[in-house]
Order: C-alpha cells, then sequence, then structure tokens
C-alpha cells in the first residue's frame, strides 16, 4: 500500500512540475538587436522580437529599424510584422504581414510603405523625406523548418 502510494505521490508531483516548464519556455519572448553605421555617422538600429505563439504551428515575428542621427536623435522607424504558419522540421510558410512607419523628428516626412511575402519570406519596407533626400529603410522576415528566424 505505501509502494502505491509513494507512486501517486511521485506521478502528481511530475505531471504538476511539467507544464510549468513547458508554459515557462513558450512565454519567454527572444529579442535580438543590431546596429549598422552609416558613412555621415548616423546610423540604423534593427531590432527582431519574437512573440510567444499560442498554437505551436502560428508564429509571428516583428522587425524594426530606426535610423538615429549622429546625435543619436531618432528621425523615424519602420516596422514589419510578419506571421507564419511553422510545423517542425516540415516547413514555415509566410501567411500575412504588416508594415508601418513612425516619424519622431517634425522635420520627417512620410513618402511611403510597401510591403510583400513570398514562400517563408515577408518583405517591408518605409521610406521618409528628411533633410532634402529620401530616406528608405528596408527589412525582411525569413523562418526556416526548424523555427530560426533572420
Amino acid at each position: 500500500m505505501k509502494r502505491i502510494l509513494t507512486i501517486i505521490c511521485c506521478l502528481t508531483l511530475l505531471l504538476g512540475i511539467v507544464p510549468f516548464c513547458v508554459s515557462a519556455s513558450e512565454t519567454a519572448s527572444q529579442n535580438m538587436q543590431t546596429v549598422e553605421y552609416l558613412e555621415d555617422g548616423s546610423y540604423i538600429v534593427t531590432e527582431l522580437e519574437v512573440t510567444p505563439a499560442v498554437a505551436r504551428t502560428a508564429r509571428s515575428y516583428t522587425k524594426k529599424s530606426t535610423y538615429y542621427t549622429a546625435s543619436n536623435t531618432a528621425v523615424f522607424a519602420v516596422s514589419l510584422t510578419g506571421n507564419f504558419n511553422y510545423t517542425y522540421n516540415v516547413s514555415c510558410t509566410a501567411t500575412s504581414q504588416s508594415v508601418s512607419v513612425s516619424i519622431y523628428d517634425n522635420s520627417a516626412s512620410y513618402v511611403t510603405k510597401t510591403s510583400s511575402r513570398s514562400g517563408a519570406t515577408v518583405y517591408g519596407s518605409g521610406t521618409v523625406y528628411y533633410l532634402g533626400k529620401n530616406r528608405t529603410l528596408s527589412l525582411s522576415i525569413t523562418c526556416d523548418k526548424y523555427g530560426n528566424v533572420s
């Protein structure tokens, strides 16, 4: 009888711990950041954010590039969000995309934005007129069959 109670207690503990471990890994957010320096001293910061998925087959990723002046002032940003259907070790397919442009500097003005998708990649770009020139930030998000994004 003691042996049966011990087994039941052990199983209860194991089953109680496992869901917490899985839910913790599913809700953890991943962020990656790169910085590209331009000749005039300005720079572009690009961040990739992975939003935790509710379903194991649907994934959403957002990539944002922000253009900064040499004096560290944000001028504008372009954000691309891509939604993907994902089956581990089988495929990842882009299902939808959206792009937005945010302007932070009053001397900048919105020109245009575009987005598209093909296979496992979403594309987006935004153009802003700033200091006498059109400035364009282009982004893409690609997902592979193992869930890796770039």
